[in-house]
């Protein structure tokens, strides 16, 4: 049971844009009181009483692949997806910027070869060196592999004969939160193509 509650769930806004990820306790909890509803894979949505009358259904003729909240007398479906039912004005956070993140931006791909890397072969580059005037922002950071790092040393990549595969700039928060999320449900796919396409870019 502990590990059904500990689900990830995707919260969409009520517009359907994808918001953030909770737990599945935190989305049974606001599905029982009225908070939000539970979207399914056709993008059906349900309150709790009919999503407990589908979850009797599923629990009794398609119980392989669910993820259920059993109890002594019922078994509730554990929902991926959920939807506000009141709009939640999202303020913009901001980012901190570290290594990991940065790796997370540039998915663990080095930015001047198209190379994706595990961490132990990557670094990060000054795209304008630092003892040259660049300074450490999002801006002038890249993901950058260990050989072409040393390579390109204290050089601008015009000098090492380099190109960036794509400009680096300032993450939006909701992407980078997906990007880190380990487990993803197929019926996120819609939703978080959707958030990372849209704000990726966005400052």
């Amino acid at each position: 049971m502990t590990s059904a509650l500990s689900h990830d769930v995707l919260v969409l806004n009520r517009n359907w844009t994808a918001l953030r990820v909770i737990t599945a306790a935190e989305a049974l909890a606001d599905l029982f009181v009225g908070r939000v509803e539970a979207v399914d894979q056709d993008f059906q949505a349900y309150d709790f009483a009919s999503w407990y009358e589908l979850s009797e259904f599923a629990h009794e003729f398609e119980p392989t692949g669910r993820s259920f909240i059993k109890t002594v007398t019922s078994a509730v479906l554990v929902p991926s997806v959920v939807r506000l039912l009141r709009f939640d004005r999202v303020h913009r956070q901001s980012v901190r910027l570290s290594r990991k993140n940065v790796y997370l931006r540039d998915n663990y791909t080095c930015q001047y070869t198209g190379r994706k890397m595990p961490a132990c072969r990557l670094n990060l580059d000054h795209v304008i060196p630092s003892s040259r005037g660049g300074k450490t922002t999002w801006e002038n950071l890249v993901c950058c592999c260990v050989a072409v790092n040393e390579v390109k040393g204290n050089k601008t990549p015009r000098e090492a004969g380099l190109k960036l595969i794509r400009q680096p700039k300032r993450p939006d928060p909701t992407a980078l939160l997906f990007r880190s999320t380990r487990f993803r449900h197929d019926s996120w796919k819609h939703f978080v193509d959707a958030a990372y396409w849209n704000t990726e870019l966005h400052d």
